[in-house]
């Protein structure tokens, strides 16, 4: 991997429709939005970029490059919506390098929203969703590493969306993942390094409380992505990280077997820019390009800032489809405690 590395990247989505009453909330449920502020701010990629506190969703394996023992990552996100109101949406991400060989991460997120307008019927109704997760990773080479995780969902609210549903759900997945950290490499005019990473997500995402076999909150994913640091000199460095994530899987079907038309397609590529300047103030910006979801369609701009116990990134994404996403208009503010330091 010293030469090019090509790696796709891309997202996820589905279309909610049901008894012909319609929304479109974003990917593959509330529950996949980007989490924290970092990636955030370059386009919703993570796959491969950079080791944070907040890997754990986009890719635990990059917890083993970590120049930090232990962090605690909390995310808030701030701000209404004309369409999904009440918003609400809190993550606790925290991972503890065992050892130089070995790492294990925890993280919770859960998010609260009401859903008040639909294409043909207007209905009002609250929902919840809780996702338990957790991961191992072994360093397997000086460059690379490979985890396995388990995710546990809480879903509660879906009763208005299709006929059969049950008004909670109760759903697990499996992840599996990996991440190369290439060593530096001295060019002529710069030192670079090579990034490189997947991962797998939700195999199998089955729900084990709905009454018939629906994978609509949960669809097994996959992610793909390259990035390449340019290291100018001691204090500045510029990265740039293209992801391509996309599911595995895309039937919904009712207990006769019928299609219920939720629509699990479409694709995302994404680019994102990080400019980092003596590894204290950090700007970001990303484009994400939705295939065949407009609302996976935006911009977005960060900014970062790193003292000796906390790092504070925050977000701001740029809606540029007519279709309401959720999380548009909205600010994402991250804080990553360096516990190692703090205690």
């Amino acid at each position: 991997m010293k030469e090019s590395v090509f790696i796709f990247a891309l997202i996820s989505f589905y279309h909610l429709s049901a008894q012909r009453t319609t929304v479109s909330p974003l990917r593959d449920s509330f529950i996949s939005i980007a989490t924290d502020a970092r990636s955030s701010g370059q386009g919703d990629i993570g796959v491969a970029t950079s080791a944070d506190a907040f890997s754990q969703l986009w890719n635990p394996s990059k917890y083993m490059f970590s120049n930090k023992k232990f962090e605690l990552g909390i995310t808030q996100i701030l701000g209404g919506g004309e369409v999904f109101n009440e918003f609400n949406q809190l993550n606790l991400s925290f991972y503890n390098k065992l050892n130089f060989r070995s790492t294990y991460s925890l993280s919770i997120r859960g998010y609260a929203y009401t859903i008040r307008q639909f294409q043909l019927v207007e209905v009002t109704y609250g929902v919840v969703e809780v996702s338990i997760d957790g991961s191992y990773t072994l360093r397997l080479s000086d460059t690379f590493a490979m985890s396995v995780g388990g995710r546990y969902f809480l879903l509660g609210g879906k009763e208005p969306l299709a006929n059969d549903f049950d008004n909670s759900s109760n759903l697990y997945g499996i992840d599996v993942s990996g991440f190369y950290y290439g060593k530096e490499i001295a060019y002529t005019k710069f030192n670079g390094r090579w990034r490189a990473g997947f991962n797998f997500s939700n195999l199998r995402g089955e729900s084990f409380g709905d009454n018939k076999a629906i994978e609509i909150y949960a669809p097994s994913t996959v992610r793909v992505g390259t990035g390449f640091d340019f290291i100018i000199n001691q204090d500045e460095m510029f990265s740039i990280t293209t992801e391509y994530k996309t599911l595995l899987d895309s039937y919904v079907e009712d207990a006769n077997g019928e299609n219920l038309e939720f629509g699990l397609t479409g694709s995302v590529i994404a680019l994102g820019l990080e400019f980092v300047y003596k590894e204290k103030i950090m700007t970001r910006t990303g484009y994400s390009h939705g295939i065949n979801r407009l609302t996976d369609s935006f911009a977005t701009i960060g900014l970062g800032f790193q003292g000796k116990y906390v790092v504070v990134d925050v977000a701001y994404l740029l809606g540029l489809s007519e279709e309401e996403n959720p999380v548009r208009k909205k600010l994402r503010v991250s804080l990553s405690l360096n516990l190692e330091e703090v205690l």
